[in-house]
C-alpha cells in the first residue's frame, strides 16, 4: 500500500490530485495497474510482469534533472504514474505520458494530471513545446489531451510487428504561450 502523502515530496498538486515522488514500497500499487491488460491495451508496453514493474520503480526512484517521473495520488492513494521529460534540450521540447488505474477512469483525473505535467514541463523544465502520443483508437486519451489544450499535429502509421497492436499513433502538441 502507498505510504502517506505527508512523507512524499510533492512536485505539483491540483484540486484533487498530487504528483509526487515514488517511494520504494510502491511496487504493489504500481503493479495493480501496470499488469492490467485493459489498462495497457493501447500502450506500447505491458501488461507488466512483476519484474517489469520492479524495474520501472527502480528507474522512477532515480531523480534525473530532465524529467519528472511521478506517482499520481488521490487522497494519498497511488492511482497511476505520470511523466514529463525533455526530448530535445536545444529546441526546448519535451513529452508527457500518464497511466491510471482503471478504477479511477472517467472522473477527470487524467486531464488534471496532463495539465499538471504541462505546468511542470513549462515552468520547471523550461520547455517551450510539449508533445504527447496515443493510440488512434484511444478516444478517452484523445479527449484528455484536447481538454488539456494539446492539438493534433500528426498521424503516424506503425509496424505491428514492432509496436504491440498499435496500427496508428496520434501525435499531439502544445506550445507555451508567454504572457
Amino acid at each position: 500500500m502507498s505510504e502517506d502523502l505527508a512523507v512524499r515530496t510533492v512536485s505539483a498538486a491540483g484540486p484533487r490530485i498530487a504528483l509526487a515522488h515514488f517511494q520504494p514500497g510502491d511496487a504493489s500499487d504500481i503493479h495493480a495497474f501496470a499488469s492490467d491488460p485493459l489498462v495497457c491495451r493501447y500502450s506500447t508496453w505491458g501488461p507488466n510482469q512483476l519484474a517489469d514493474t520492479q524495474a520501472f520503480l527502480q528507474d522512477a526512484l532515480v531523480e534525473q534533472p530532465q524529467r519528472y517521473l511521478q506517482a499520481v495520488l488521490v487522497d494519498g492513494v497511488l492511482i497511476g504514474s505520470a511523466s514529463v521529460w525533455v526530448t530535445d534540450q536545444i529546441s526546448k521540447a519535451g513529452e508527457i505520458g500518464y497511466t491510471l488505474n482503471r478504477n479511477y477512469w472517467g472522473r477527470g483525473y487524467a486531464t488534471e494530471v496532463a495539465v499538471l505535467l504541462l505546468q511542470l514541463g513549462f515552468e520547471n523544465l523550461g520547455l517551450e513545446r510539449i508533445s504527447a502520443t496515443c493510440d488512434a483508437r484511444n478516444t478517452a486519451s484523445i479527449r484528455v489531451l484536447e481538454k488539456a489544450g494539446l492539438t493534433l499535429q500528426a498521424r503516424r502509421g506503425e509496424d505491428l510487428e514492432n509496436c504491440s497492436q498499435r496500427a496508428e499513433t496520434l501525435i499531439f502538441h502544445i506550445v507555451e504561450t508567454r504572457t
